[in-house]
């Protein structure tokens, strides 16, 4: 009887004794399990869609809230905390990366701008305490390793644009100039459109029919072809700057800008322009070969006159250039400045070479030559790369090197002046 009490006891002893290892493990397990689905912060987009559809060259307000969830803090807002964006394109290739401070309320503002249609994610990847602590996607703490630094939600934005491309053009006709264009959206992927992999824009184009186009400032015609708009213009330049605008409701208007030859007008300035040429070389080829008792002699009694002239022709080039600038600005061309500084560097030129060829003042004559010399460089690449057209070096290296050759001469003809 005594011996069956006792096994019963051992019986019982080891069965609490097992239930209370099963209670342990279970226990354990369910802690590591719900450890393991717990974060200490939390930070997702506060907007109304994680996918956003926008204009390009538009200032974007994309705002992220950052709050506890674990610990005795859980559901406050995370303040004064430097939240870092990484911006990927739709390819996943990093763009880069962009921080702010959240505020009171846990809220960070990020403003983006995109200049091309592309498809933008951002994604938070730390948060950043007062106290140098970082949160981000990792496990987090000593003795927590179950339990994570952050999560986050994305956002994706979608940037469009128009897109213009130059299909003929007319010179044929004096001061006339006939333009056509075809207009197209340049759509970014909706939602169950796939691009193939091979389109490396990830964009895709689509006929704009019925948008508003002014082609220099004149207001172009739809014709037949959908999409395809035609303006004629009135130009007397040897060659033609175009500025295409187009414009829609809700969407941010598209300028390109295209240049090419005048062929009519051309057909009267480069014989112009040759026939000058040929002047001021033999007026130059005079001055400096000057026979002196039947040996010619490059003298420096010369080179105030000859500087004078070669600046002059320096300044006339800035004259062109003023006028384009002028003439341009009227079509629709932000060069207002470039008609400005030009017309103010002929000025200078002018006066400086009016100056040097009556030999005074020589130090006023090699500061005017410094102003044609920039602007004639600096001013028209600047004013034609803001649009994407081709520089004209044929034109700026000449007057570049005529204006050195002019700095040159009236450099070393100091004894000349009379100041």
């Amino acid at each position: 009887m005594c011996l069956n009490h006792m096994a019963s006891t051992r019986i019982a002893v080891m069965s609490t004794l097992l239930l209370l290892l099963c209670i342990s493990a279970s226990v354990e397990t369910t802690s590591a399990q719900t450890a393991t689905s717990q974060y200490w912060t939390s930070v997702n987009p506060a907007t109304s869609s994680s996918v956003i559809y926008g204009n390009i060259e538009k200032n974007w307000t994309i705002p992220f809230q950052a709050v506890w969830s674990y610990g005795t803090d859980s559901g406050k807002a995370v303040e004064n905390a430097t939240l870092t964006l990484e911006v990927k394109t739709d390819a996943g290739e990093s763009v880069e990366s962009i921080s702010q401070t959240t505020n009171s309320t846990g809220f960070a503002i990020f403003y983006y701008v995109s200049s091309s249609p592309a498809v933008l994610t951002f994604t938070p990847t730390s948060l950043v305490m007062q106290d140098e602590t970082e949160y981000n996607a990792s496990l987090f703490g000593n003795g927590q390793s179950a339990v994570y630094g952050m999560k986050s939600e994305s956002v994706t934005v979608y940037w469009d644009t128009f897109d213009v491309s130059l299909v003929s053009t007319n010179t044929d006709s004096q001061g006339v100039t006939a333009v056509s264009v075809n207009v197209t959206y340049l759509m970014v992927p909706e939602e169950g459109l796939v691009i193939p992999n091979s389109s490396p824009e990830q964009v895709f184009p689509k006929i704009a029919n019925g948008v508003n186009v002014t082609i220099n400032g004149v207001k172009a015609e739809e014709t037949s072809v959908p999409g395809v708009y035609t303006a004629n213009f009135s130009t007397w330049l040897p060659t033609t700057y175009v500025l295409v605008e187009v414009t829609q409701e809700n969407w941010i208007p598209a300028q390109k800008g295209f240049s090419f030859y005048h062929n009519f007008n051309a057909s009267f300035w480069t014989p112009a322009a040759v026939i000058v040429l040929v002047l001021v070389a033999a007026v130059v080829l005079y001055r400096l070969f000057k026979k002196k008792e039947g040996t010619a002699l490059l003298y420096s009694t010369g080179f105030p006159f000859i500087g004078g002239v070669l600046l002059a022709l320096t300044s006339f080039i800035s004259l062109y250039w003023g006028i384009v600038g002028f003439d341009s600005t009227i079509s629709g061309f932000d060069w207002a400045w470039l008609a400005a500084s030009e017309l103010l560097a002929f000025g200078f030129g002018l006066a400086g070479s009016i100056i040097s060829m009556i030999k005074r003042k020589q130090a006023i004559v090699i500061f005017a030559i410094c102003i044609p010399m920039l602007t004639n460089v600096i001013a028209i690449k600047a004013a034609l790369d803001a649009y994407q057209l081709a520089t004209p070096w044929l034109i700026i290296v000449p007057s570049f090197i005529l204006s050195v050759l002019s700095g040159i001469l009236i450099s070393n003809a100091d004894k000349n002046f009379k100041n």
